[in-house]
């Protein structure tokens, strides 16, 4: 196996004519970024304005198992919009060739994909620790992985043009 040169790396960070791999790795790094912005959102506000910690307190008192499982879903469900932003145009401008759809009903696709793939992991978690008695950290890789490469199929195949 060759190893690519510099001036080649750097053709494949500025372009979207690249090898598939190339493209699954820069398709994760948009990932990442999004996740990243995600996260600042969703624990920002569980820091703050909605209660979703630990240590949460309301009023005073400890905030019970429930509350704390309604508001990350909330805060979650809040932060999700910025990051599927970010991240469609990221992998527009970086990973996929747009221009299959119109930009409303590719950014419709996207959303939509991404909101599946957010399903399959509500639904998905409690199946592989309750059926299969995974540890919910390996679970939780599981989904994300399976979730990045079914993300990477239908946005290469159904919503960008390549």
């Amino acid at each position: 196996m060759r190893i690519p040169s510099q001036d080649t790396l750097k053709r494949w960070l500025q372009t979207h004519d690249t090898p598939v791999f190339v493209q699954f790795v820069k398709y994760g790094l948009c990932g990442i970024a999004s996740t990243i912005i995600l996260l600042a959102i969703a624990m920002t506000l569980s820091n703050t304005m909605i209660p979703a910690m630990d240590w949460s307190t309301i009023e005073g008192q400890p905030i019970t198992d429930a509350q704390r499982q309604r508001n990350l879903i909330i805060n979650n469900l809040i932060a999700f919009p910025f990051a599927n932003q970010v991240c469609y145009l990221l992998n527009a401008r970086l990973v996929f060739v747009p221009g299959r759809h119109s930009r409303t009903a590719e950014f419709s696709l996207f959303t939509s994909i991404a909101g599946f793939g957010f399903l399959v992991g509500l639904l998905g978690g409690p199946f592989l620790i309750r059926w299969l008695g995974l540890p919910s950290i390996l679970a939780q890789f599981m989904l994300i992985g399976t979730s990045a490469l079914v993300n990477f199929l239908c946005r290469k195949f159904l919503v960008f043009v390549r």
